[in-house]
């Protein structure tokens, strides 16, 4: 045993003078990877490193203390980054984990957790909603009696645009507000013209919740954010004062003092679905992987295709004003649509408390944008047209082989 341990012991040495003596030294390690490994084409590359130039850019034009952008394409996030600062004035910077408030991109979590729980049977999109709300009426009580779950998330329930949106933003309780709507006036028949709302829409939250016995809360926790692992995302006031990474929201006081921070409110978050959800670039970078596809065991495609269907017609041009050429958009159930000459575009834009939030996709494509910013900003709906053109020119990702 003495002779074999000596023996091994002289062929180490032995072998370490040679190496030393002839200079050999052991062949590096390369790395070798695996078949199916992405990989980012080049120009892809160059491209989000020339975006993310400009877009600080641009943030520092329009005077934005802080904001934060991921984009997807074909099923993986491509890029997630933070710009700026939390609150102007202090050096914490904005990160991808930073939570921002969504605003009404809350919409689209509402209609999509509606998609999951009709495809569990809880729901349909024309289920009526006086099945559970005794005490909601329309100024019209043959009208009242039409009123269906895609009515209220398509925002045709015949209701005058913004109906009782002061009486969101005044702290009320929807079961103190759903009593009301019979004194408004109608604008149009139920079904036949889309007039946007917050009040109205939030509406869905109290026929969900009757048919699942479940708080909706509790169900856009256990329904979606959960499953896709957004768990720096929240639906509440305090999750949003309490997260040690957040944006202090900013609004424009004067000329001289340019943007300046303001408190975060409970503002909203009396009706989630219209306008509650707090996220993050990183995780709506998750988010917009699910929109386009490639999360089918939470929804799946077709009903996400139903979702997207665009039911009504936008008449003004506030929303399709900054793309080429393109004259109207529409909406679906939760979210905004648009012909982009051939390039089917889902999008929706969202506004609270001083922070301003986008969000855009293609479902044909794969490609999806989502800007968070701790101010008020048109930008986002200059950089977001750009973002799709380039993407309708772009060469498919390739993968190794």
């Amino acid at each position: 045993m003495i002779r074999k341990l000596s023996a091994i012991l002289l062929l180490v040495v032995i072998t370490g003078l040679y190496l030393a003596f002839t200079n050999v030294k052991p062949e590096p390690e390369v790395y070798e990877p695996e078949a199916d490994e992405w990989v980012m084409d080049h120009s892809l590359a160059l491209y989000l490193e020339e975006f993310a130039k400009k877009f600080e850019e641009g943030m520092n034009d329009e005077e934005i203390p802080g904001g934060a952008v991921v984009i997807v394409k074909e099923g993986r996030v491509l890029f997630k980054k933070g710009f700026g600062v939390k609150e102007r004035g202090k050096p914490d910077e904005v990160d991808e984990h930073t939570v921002f408030r969504l605003g009404s991109l809350s919409k689209g979590f509402t209609s999509v957790l509606a998609g999951v729980l009709a495809e569990e049977g809880a729901v349909s999109w024309d289920h009526p909603i006086t099945h559970n709300l005794n005490e909601f009426r329309l100024n019209d009580p043959e009208q009242t009696d039409l009123v269906q779950v895609r009515h209220l998330l398509s925002h045709t329930t015949g209701l005058p645009r913004h109906a009782y949106t002061n009486l969101v933003e005044d702290g009320l309780t929807l079961d103190q507000i759903i009593p009301r709507f019979e004194s408004v006036p109608l604008v149009s028949r139920v079904g036949t013209q889309h007039s946007y709302q917050n009040a109205a829409y939030s509406l869905i939250e109290k026929v969900l919740e009757a048919q699942t016995n479940t708080h909706f809360s509790e169900l856009l926790y256990r329904r979606l954010l959960e499953p896709l692992e957004m768990y720096n995302s929240s639906s509440d006031y305090y999750s949003m004062i309490y997260s040690e990474n957040k944006a202090s929201p900013h609004l424009h006081a004067s000329s001289t003092r340019g943007r300046v921070p303001v408190p975060i409110t409970k503002r909203y978050y009396n009706a989630v679905s219209s306008g509650g959800v707090n996220s993050t670039a990183s995780d709506m970078g998750k988010w917009l992987l699910l929109l386009t596809g490639h999360y089918p065991d939470i929804i799946t495609e077709e009903t996400l295709a139903e979702i997207f269907e665009p039911i009504a017609t936008i008449r003004n041009r506030r929303y399709s004003r900054h793309w080429d050429r393109v004259n109207e958009s529409h909406y679906g159930l939760g979210w905004r649509v648009l012909d982009n000459h051939g390039q089917k575009i889902v999008y929706h834009g969202g506004y609270v408390n001083g922070f301003r939030s986008e969000i855009a996709f293609s479902p044909e494509d794969g490609i999806g944008i989502s800007i968070l910013m701790n101010t008020n900003s048109s930008y986002p709906q200059t950089v977001i047209p750009d973002f799709f053109n380039h993407f309708k020119s772009t060469p498919p990702i390739v993968i190794s082989e």
